[in-house]
């Protein structure tokens, strides 16, 4: 498969920091984990430390927050974080270049993003010509929402991506005409309704758009750390998935992103009604492979030799 752009050339491996510690404190493991913005694309994350899942698992998680999943990916490659939750996209890359990575579980399965149209907009045909956003202007968000586009008959050619990293920005974008369509996740494609957008479409196969990662040097130094984060997240997918813990996980996402009682309720419907969380945290293969395809499809990349278990490890979620 032919490789993307490199993710990696901004912290070459032979120069990686040291690996994140991880050490023994009364019987409690230590791991550093990077994440993204808070929101629900670490909504299983807060939940763990929220109900003491990690620490039920013998693990002590410390949260470094980083701009956006290329550099997360690069922290991870590089050792300065044990483990980290990602784009899939991102990941792929990065394995491909040879980064010492791999998937070890799947938050999102399915893609929580959808497709909003800026006040005004009602329908896809109207993005023709527009200026429109999904995070980065490359890769696989980009390449999503592209094929969305494509699909429903509009010319990729005649777009002009904006790049902006977070919905929340990007709803403000739309509220200030910077651009025209947009792909949001939850709780924040309710605020964008709230201020007259319009949805207007939804890729609903599977696509891995949030694995959990380990640098594998680190892993392999400290298996039960890593078996441990994978287990007690786990079981925040697990209680995720159980309809009777609606009313706390709503609460943490509320909480963890700072939107109101509506939009995380909203996300919680979306998410859980739709199986877009792995229930116990499994990785579906058809997941990478459709990242995989839409990629061919948009960027003519040859994924004919495309193997998801070339990128993932199910050892550390078992017992």
């Amino acid at each position: 498969m032919t490789t993307r752009r490199s993710l990696l050339a901004a912290v070459p491996l032979a120069a990686a920091a040291p690996l994140a510690a991880c050490g023994e404190d009364s019987g409690t493991a230590k791991v550093t984990v990077a994440v993204l913005g808070p929101g629900s694309l670490q909504w299983l994350h807060a939940i763990a430390k929220d109900q003491g899942f990690y620490e039920d698992a013998g693990v002590e998680v410390e949260d470094v927050q980083v701009q956006n999943s290329s550099s997360l990916v690069q922290a991870v490659s590089a050792g300065s974080a044990g483990a980290g939750i990602a784009l899939g996209d991102n990941v792929i890359t990065a394995v491909d270049e040879g980064a010492p990575i791999v998937i070890t579980g799947t938050l999102l399965q399915k893609a929580a993003l959808r497709l909003y149209g800026a006040p005004g907009i009602a329908s896809i045909a109207e993005l023709e010509g527009a200026q429109v956003t999904a995070g980065a202007v490359e890769g696989g968000t980009y390449e999503l929402l592209v094929y969305m586009l494509q699909e429903a008959g509009v010319d990729p050619a005649s777009l002009t991506p904006v790049a902006i990293a977070n919905s929340s920005d990007r709803v403000v974008a739309m509220e200030n005409e910077q651009v025209q369509g947009a792909l949001l996740i939850p709780p924040f494609d309710t605020v964008a309704e709230e201020a007259g957008a319009t949805m207007l479409g939804w890729y609903d196969q599977y696509w891995l758009e949030t694995p959990l990662i380990v640098n594998t040097m680190w892993a392999e130094e400290n298996e039960e750390a890593a078996k441990a984060l994978n287990q007690g997240l786990a079981e925040g997918a697990k209680f995720f998935a159980d309809a009777a813990n609606e009313d706390d996980s709503v609460r943490v996402l509320k909480d963890y992103s700072g939107v109101d009682e509506n939009a995380a309720r909203a996300a919680f419907e979306f998410i859980h009604g739709n199986e877009i969380f792995s229930p116990d945290l499994s990785t579906n293969e058809e997941g990478l492979v459709n990242i995989a395809e839409i990629g061919e499809a948009v960027s003519g990349r040859d994924a004919s030799g495309f193997d998801p278990g070339d990128y993932v490890d199910n050892s550390y979620l078992e017992g």
